[in-house]
């Protein structure tokens, strides 16, 4: 059963980072409003492909400290990281196959947002699947994708749409139209398409086939820079981390019983071995960007060399196929003079058909030989733009070192040598260990390509199994129903109301109904709320069974307690709470201090009875002002409006970084 997990949510700007834990059940965020717990499930969001931008002129606190958000999730037993900048370059979603904390030896696959969700569906073993719908305002027909972002709304149900006639997005007549598509996609309810069954295949299997070429080419490389032993290098790499760190002590040691460390002279000098070390770095990192495009181009002149070979044996099989057929020239047999019948035409036929197909497999190939030399033209004309900016560097960096040895001459800073024999230590390590690091991350790279591939074939065999079983089993869709509706009376019948009537999930629409109405007719809020639940929850019921296998297996939900008021905590819960969640007596009053009453307890809690019964299961994150006390255990964090929310600079990872 794929599904995926959510693991860290972290927000992280130049000199800040914060890290959002979730559990693999269920987790709560409470807190005041405007605190910036629903934030957290929008940033969520937006790793997950949100189409607009974070808007920045009301998330004043995140636009000061943060510039990029970072999403660590599992699916099935793959960690793999999601990091989308909230500043600019929204449109791109970088791919790391890691967790967070080991960015440094992983090289990213940087998608579009649309290439990023193709990515996610494949990892969820969903197939792709398309619509033949009209162009607005004309007759014309164009192809529309089913996408994990209209699956999605079947996920994260926002504060707007629970308990009103928008839930899943219906005001959108574009996604409306999108929803049951979306939902027979969840349950394996669609009649594929063989042609399109075929073409996918194909171009499945031809990407296995690219992939294993990109590892051969990885594999070269490795072997050209002897770093073959995968082992051996994690092993030379946590020696140099261990030498770093010990440099890093003994140089703090000689800062902190330095006598003479808070003169002017010695601030002038390490602002100028400061500068000197950012020039350093620069050019260091622009090293290794020439790097990873060299690598670039070397996998790409491999790839040219199969291109270069393909047409070689399609322009020898047209030179071999070559015909000259006269088919109007009259034959006479020379024994006795009559005509003989010309049956060259036929031949002539057969012969322009074969080579027509063979002049189209060589155009592809012209044009793929064309694009890969394109691409290695612009690589290295990067190259020779960052060649430039490093020699303006290195003039840089050379006067700076004048600089110093001049100003060393002059000023009595005797400790300074020490520094600075050990910075030279340290800076040849963090050389030395970056080399080490490059063919760790090409390592990884070769695993994360081979589990592309086995993604691929996985993808293939489903392929294969679809076009040998192209027609909806009838049955099959009358258990899927049959199923939905007994779990979802089953809720609303906790939830207190009546399923003896018309109380169903529709067949056609895919919709919940209750006493004979959908869940677009009705008005009363806490009715329409309590219909979505159920609908939602029978479908991550019917996941574990085996029916929606294309749902991520998930739920965020914003705010549940608006159609039922909210429940008051006691008042010896004062001695409980940490100090991360409650800062001030008066802040913990405030809390408090909201309205208390509730319109119908006992629904209320029995909502959070069947959240805590699916976290059993499936990952649930819910954003809530005050929850019951039942759900304290759940509660992972408490964000207080103002200083105290999600950017909350008490909680800074990288304050010791200052």
């Amino acid at each position: 059963m794929s599904r995926i997990l959510i693991r860290k949510l972290i927000i992280q700007g130049l000199m800040y980072r914060r890290t959002i834990e979730f559990n693999e059940g269920l987790t709560i965020i409470s807190g005041e409003k405007t605190s910036g717990k629903s934030l957290v499930l929008s940033l969520i969001d937006y790793c997950f492909g949100k189409s607009g931008k974070i808007d920045l002129s009301v998330q004043k606190e995140l636009a000061s400290h943060c510039d990029q958000v970072f999403l660590e999730i599992k699916i099935n037993d793959e960690v793999i990281t999601l990091r989308r900048p909230i500043k600019e370059n929204q449109t791109k979603i970088s791919i790391y196959f890691c967790a967070f904390e080991d960015l440094d030896t992983y090289t990213p696959r940087v998608f579009g947002i649309k290439e990023a969700m193709k990515f996610l569906m494949r990892k969820l073993n969903i197939n792709e699947y398309k619509l033949i719908k009209n162009k607005k305002h004309s007759n014309e027909k164009e192809i529309e994708g089913i996408s994990f972002r209209d699956i999605f709304r079947y996920v994260y149900i926002h504060q707007h749409e629970l308990g009103t006639n928008n839930f899943l997005q219906n005001i959108d007549a574009f996604k409306r139209y999108k929803n049951p598509h979306a939902f027979k996609l969840m349950f394996n309810l669609v009649e594929a398409d063989k042609n399109e069954l075929s073409d996918s295949l194909v171009r499945t299997e031809n990407e296995i086939e690219e992939t294993k070429k990109e590892i051969s080419g990885l594999v070269s490389y490795l072997k050209d820079k002897d770093a073959e032993d995968r082992i051996g290098l994690q092993a030379k790499s946590d020696k140099f981390i261990k030498s770093i760190d010990e440099q890093n002590k003994i140089k703090t040691a000689i800062i902190n019983n330095s006598k003479s460390n808070s003169n002017n002279e010695n601030e002038m000098y390490i602002k100028l071995k400061k500068d000197l070390a950012l020039i350093t770095n620069e050019i260091y990192d622009c090293q290794s960007k020439k790097k990873h495009i060299q690598l670039s181009i070397n996998s790409k002149k491999l790839l040219l060399e199969e291109y270069n070979i393909e047409q070689a044996e399609v322009d020898a099989t047209l030179e071999v196929n070559y015909k000259l057929v006269i088919s109007e020239q009259k034959i006479e047999c020379p024994l006795c003079n009559s005509n003989v019948v010309n049956t060259t035409s036929e031949v002539e036929g057969e012969s322009k058909n074969s080579e027509k197909m063979l002049r189209n497999v060589k155009k592809e190939i012209t044009n793929k030989i064309a694009l890969v030399t394109n691409l290695m033209k612009h690589e290295m004309k990067n190259i020779e733009e960052i060649d430039i900016h490093v020699k303006r560097l290195t003039k840089k960096q050379n006067l700076l070192n004048e600089v110093i040895v001049e100003f060393t001459k002059e000023t009595d800073v005797p400790f300074l040598s020490q520094i600075d024999s050990i910075n030279v230590m340290i800076n040849r390590l963090i050389k030395d260990h970056e080399m080490i690091k490059e063919g760790l991350r090409i390592h990884h790279k070769i695993d994360e390509k081979k589990n592309h591939i086995i993604g691929l074939e996985a993808t293939a065999l489903r392929y294969k199994n679809e076009l040998n079983n192209l027609q909806v089993n009838e049955e099959y869709k009358e258990e899927v129903f049959s199923f939905l509706d007994k779990e979802y009376k089953k809720i609303m019948y906790r939830l207190k109301y009546n399923t003896d009537g018309a109380t169903y999930i529709d067949v056609e629409s895919h919709i919940p109904y209750f006493e004979g109405a959908s869940v677009y007719v009705h008005e009363s809020g806490g009715l329409l709320e309590c219909m979505q639940l159920s609908y939602l929850g029978a479908i991550l019921i019917s996941k574990v069974d085996n029916y929606a296998l294309g749902h991520p297996g998930f739920l965020l939900l914003d705010s549940i307690s608006k159609y039922f008021g909210t429940l008051k905590k006691n008042d010896q819960e004062e001695e409980k709470l940490d100090v991360e969640k409650i800062v001030t007596q008066e802040e913990f009053k405030s809390i408090l201090d909201e309205k208390s009453k509730i319109n119908d307890p006992e629904v209320y809690q029995e909502l959070y009875e069947i959240l805590i019964e699916l976290s059993d299961n499936h990952q649930i994150i819910l954003v809530e002002n005050t929850p019951p006390e039942k759900v304290d255990k759940y509660t992972k964090y408490t964000f207080l409006s103002g200083k105290h929310g999600l950017v909350d600079l008490s909680q800074n990872e990288l304050a010791d970084m200052k």
